[in-house]
């Protein structure tokens, strides 16, 4: 598998869409990486803060990791849509005030209250 998604199983919102998705995305040659297991060892890279990607050699980030992932799985339609260029600021703001402002707040799996 060359395309990889690392994503934060720790997290509700996460592990959600991806758990939703990794049947067909593995189907399609996409290895799912979760950033919370004790095996994880980063690279250096802000895994915590946006989703990282891995798509065909290049490196992507946020929204753009999203987009071909859905790419990838078929989902060609919705990615145009979402590249359109009031659409595109759209997505990307609503991506960023959720990486940066809500899911930092969110709980996280196995935390004690």
């Amino acid at each position: 598998m060359n395309d990889k998604v690392y994503y934060d199983e720790s997290c509700y919102v996460c592990s959600f869409e991806i758990n939703t998705l990794r049947k067909r995305g593995e189907a399609c040659g996409i290895e799912f990486i979760d950033i919370s297991s004790p095996d994880f060892k980063a690279s250096g890279q802000d895994f915590g803060s946006e989703m990282i990607g891995e798509f065909d050699g290049s490196e992507t980030v946020g929204v753009e990791t999203f987009r071909q992932m859905y790419e990838k799985m078929g989902f060609n339609k919705s990615v145009r849509f979402s590249r359109l260029p009031v659409v595109r600021n759209i997505f990307d703001a609503g991506y960023y005030v959720f990486a940066y402002w809500v899911r930092p707040y969110l709980p996280k799996k196995g935390e004690k209250k």
